[in-house]
């Protein structure tokens, strides 16, 4: 085998799924959108994609996993899950961004500005500027309505929030580009994850991402005032 064999995970949106490979390529993937049903789907997705990879459990020796930013209850399930099993197979994890995952999957020669919807009228975004080997470096994720990102080093913007806020984003002089790849995908997560093998971690450094309160505490706190 071509290097560790890595279990990567994807819950941080919508999409729910897992990936398993080497710095070789992917071995198997599975993803779902099932709305909130992420608890439910990770567990039978992580079984299908060892099977199908003619592998076992006790075979993983890295896990990587979507920090976020995203949807609180989807990270929570998927972090947990994921230093769940690393501390149990005594193994280390790698970190990667819901932002970088999807910018990956639509990585060109220029730059492009991620968009993720955030609900409550915002968006999770980053913008990233790729060079001539397809590499790319991102601006810090933030969160903000979509007439307030700044995308000054970009014309193209992706994502599922670049879907919701097309009408705002064209304000900005930015093109939705609709045939994108527009949520994170494991199999983005796996390829990244492999690519940054050096920044290995114990699973106690692995925290969420999730740039601001959960919708049911900013609700709570609503009410009570």
């Amino acid at each position: 085998m071509n290097g560790p064999l890595v279990l990567a995970i994807e819950s941080a949106t919508s999409c729910v799924g897992c990936a398993l490979g080497t710095p070789a390529g992917v071995l198997a993937s599975t993803h779902s959108t099932r709305g909130r049903h992420h608890a439910e789907s990770l567990a039978p997705q992580i079984q299908q994609v060892v099977a199908e990879a003619g592998a076992v459990i006790a075979d993983i020796e890295m896990i990587a996993v979507d920090v976020g930013p995203g949807l609180y209850t989807g990270l929570r399930v998927g972090i947990t899950t994921a230093r769940a099993m690393a501390h149990t197979l005594s193994v280390p994890m790698l970190a990667v961004t819901s932002v970088e995952a999807i910018a990956h999957a639509n990585r060109n020669s220029g730059a492009l500005t991620v968009a993720i919807d955030a609900r409550r009228g915002e968006v999770f975004h980053s913008t990233f500027v790729f060079d001539s080997t397809g590499a790319m470096t991102g601006s810090e994720p933030g969160v903000a309505t979509a007439d307030q990102v700044d995308t000054r080093e970009s014309t193209i913007v992706v994502g599922d929030g670049a879907l919701v806020y097309a009408e705002s984003f064209a304000r900005l002089g930015l093109t939705v580009d609709v045939d994108a790849v527009h949520l994170p995908m494991p199999e983005a997560v796996l390829e990244l994850a492999v690519s940054r093998l050096d920044k290995a971690v114990d699973p106690t450094a692995i925290e969420p991402l999730y740039l601001r309160r959960p919708d049911a505490v900013a609700k709570w706190e609503g009410a009570a005032r």
